[in-house]
């Protein structure tokens, strides 16, 4: 009874698949990117017409500045480089690759559930809705902690668009979204962010460290350059935009480090990763036994 739950379980990481269920995913996988793609355009462009005191996505976050607002130039350039790297995710569902298959579909339930939650988060936003947003992103956050702790050793092309990015995107806007909820930008609140901005860092320098990732790394620090960028243009005399440079120069050279150690199979701090147990054996032979 427990395994047949499991293998209906579209959370439930799995050895194999049955075709119903990897049909399933080829289907819903790219429906849910289209859907985020579609409502992030069109909210991008037009306000909610449901709603009189609606906004588009850009405006919403130009008409409540923050401590934690972004760059709009680059985190659209971050989101083009989700969004396209995440069609190469969704190519691994149909590929001829058995163990690329498998490896696509155990994060497929929670890739699903991310863009329902970004959308819906899109949603809320430009109906100024920014506490159910918060709601929404901390739910987001969870699901995404889950799924990156729990899969590893995921091939880069299916890690990135699937897992790491979408983390940090979460992560980021659970403290942008968060300051606008909270409202105000004074000086009192700025200095709370101040130290909150040092959580980010710790955050995503113990992720970096602890899994040697390099993907989320350079996710992260994309993010975080956005957001120095629109703290400097915010405000000139003001510590958040040194410190997100700061931290932005301590991803980038931590994931170059890091991308480096993986080359030569080392670990963050280089040194050699340890071998493969009996048990990690056992997990991966029925994957190895379909090549």
């Amino acid at each position: 009874m427990a395994s047949r739950l499991q293998q209906h379980n579209p959370f439930a990481r799995q050895e194999t698949y049955g075709a119903n269920a990897i049909t399933a995913y080829r289907v819903l996988t790219p429906i849910s990117w289209l859907l985020v793609v579609v409502f992030g355009i069109y909210y991008s462009i037009h306000r909610p017409d449901d709603v009189s005191h609606g906004h588009t996505v850009w405006k919403q976050a130009n008409r409540n500045p923050t401590p934690f607002s972004q760059s709009s130039i680059v985190t659209g350039i971050f989101w083009i480089i989700l969004l396209l790297s995440q069609l190469k995710y969704i190519s691994n569902l149909f590929s001829a690759d058995t163990v690329k298959v498998t490896a696509a579909a155990n994060v497929a339930g929670y890739y699903i559930l991310n863009n329902l939650f970004v959308l819906a988060f899109v949603l809320l936003w430009v109906r100024n809705h920014f506490w159910g947003a918060e709601i929404i992103d901390i739910a987001n956050l969870i699901s995404q902690g889950i799924v990156y702790w729990r899969h590893h050793n995921l091939p880069l092309d299916i890690h990135l668009p699937a897992v790491a990015g979408p983390y940090a995107w979460t992560f980021a806007t659970l403290f942008w979204n968060g300051a606008v909820a909270v409202g105000g930008d004074n000086t009192a609140k700025r200095l709370v962010a101040n130290i909150f901005i040092w959580v980010w860092f710790v955050f995503g320098q113990g992720h970096i460290v602890r899994k040697s990732d390099y993907a989320y790394g350079y996710s992260l620090s994309l993010l975080t350059l956005s957001l120095a960028i629109k703290q400097f243009s915010l405000k000139i005399i003001s510590l958040q935009w040194i410190f997100a440079f700061v931290i932005f120069g301590i991803f980038l050279v931590t994931s170059l480090s890091s991308s480096v150690a993986t080359y030569h199979n080392k670990d963050f701090f280089f040194r050699s990763r340890a071998e493969p147990t009996e048990s990690t054996d056992r997990e991966r032979q029925p994957l190895l036994s379909e090549e």
